[in-house]
C-alpha cells in the first residue's frame, strides 16, 4: 500500500468513527420535536418549569434544527470517510 493510500484510510476511518459518535447522540431514533403541551394552552400561558408555552415551543424548534443538522454532519462524515477510503481500497488492490 503507498503511502498516500495509507493516510486516506486512516482519515477515512477516522471520519468515520466521529461520524458514527455522531450519528449514535443525534442519528435515529430522535426525541420528540414536537410543539405544544397537549392541553390546548395559549402562548402566554406559564409552564410548571417557569417557560411560558411560546418559549416552550422555541426551544422545541430549536433542538429540531440542532438534531438534524448534527444527524446530517454525522451522515455526511460517514460517506465522506467511505469515499476516501474507497480510492485507498483500489490502490492496495493494484
Amino acid at each position: 500500500m503507498t503511502h498516500l493510500a495509507g493516510i486516506l484510510n486512516v482519515v477515512g476511518l477516522g471520519a468515520n468513527m466521529v461520524g458514527v459518535v455522531v450519528l449514535f447522540f443525534f442519528g435515529f431514533p430522535q426525541p420528540t420535536h414536537d410543539e405544544g403541551v397537549g392541553l390546548g394552552l395559549q402562548d402566554a400561558t406559564r409552564l410548571a418549569n417557569g417557560m411560558t408555552v411560546a418559549e416552550h415551543n422555541a426551544s422545541i424548534r430549536r433542538r429540531r434544527v440542532f438534531y438534524k443538522i448534527c444527524s446530517t454532519v454525522g451522515l455526511g462524515l460517514l460517506f465522506v470517510g467511505f469515499l476516501l477510503q474507497l480510492p485507498a481500497a483500489i490502490w492496495a488492490i493494484a
